[in-house]
């Protein structure tokens, strides 16, 4: 028999696929740009990743889970978007967090009206947490949801820029699978007040990206 919590597994693993229509996979974050430049290569892909969780990712899933208590709470979250902003210091890193945010709320809307998420504006972390939140989702598994979407968002990227195959991109996502537990453990632990974030080599490169001579995606 059917219970509430099959159905909450079935919807989460949906919002945590990769490919949902929201138009992540045209931004690569700045991969595009270290690749291009010869500061990223195939070899040095997974730990590269692993140095993205531990870092940037695990500051976006402190994000992720206090939106999640927002919602429990009824609170809003334009002070967390305002801190956000701040931290996203390459202007193409930043308006591709927020335009996933936007669409990513639009989708959520779509798909479960009477969740009400009525966010405008907001950076895709707290979207997704919030989301989430309002949903009935647990906050770890939300945000290990949020994890394993943009570690899998990154592989496929990475498929289309290097000579990387379906299988090589699978063994590296499972691989992975402990550090995203990992960080899903850490961002319980922080406040938004604790962590930080100095990811200077994918901001630097999302700012260099607009000047590529050739791109594939958008940031």
């Amino acid at each position: 028999m059917q219970t509430g919590d099959d159905l909450k597994l079935l919807r989460l693993l949906q919002l945590a696929d990769s490919a949902l229509p929201i138009g992540a996979l045209v931004h690569s974050c700045g991969l595009e740009t270290l690749i291009e430049e010869g500061h990223l290569a195939l070899p040095d892909l997974f730990h590269h990743l692993r140095a993205v969780l531990s870092e940037s990712l695990l500051f976006d899933a402190v994000f992720c889970r206090r939106a999640h208590l927002r919602a429990s709470e009824g609170a809003g979250t334009t002070d967390l978007d305002q801190e956000m902003s701040a931290f996203r210091l390459a202007r193409e890193s930043r308006e591709a967090s927020l335009l996933l945010g936007r669409r990513f709320v639009a989708l959520v809307e779509a798909l479960e009206p009477a969740a009400g998420v009525r966010m405008k504006n907001t950076h895709f972390p707290l979207a997704f947490g919030y989301a989430c939140g309002l949903l009935g989702f647990r906050a770890s598994d939300t945000v290990g949801a949020f994890l394993h979407q943009s570690i899998s968002g990154a592989v496929s990227v990475c498929q289309r820029l290097l000579k990387l195959g379906q299988r090589e991109a699978a063994q590296i996502i499972w691989d992975l699978k402990p550090d995203i537990l990992e960080v899903v453990t850490k961002s319980a632990r922080y406040s938004t007040d604790d962590v930080g974030c100095f990811a200077h080599l994918p901001e630097l490169a999302s700012m260099r990206h607009p000047v590529l001579t050739t791109r594939l995606f958008v940031s």
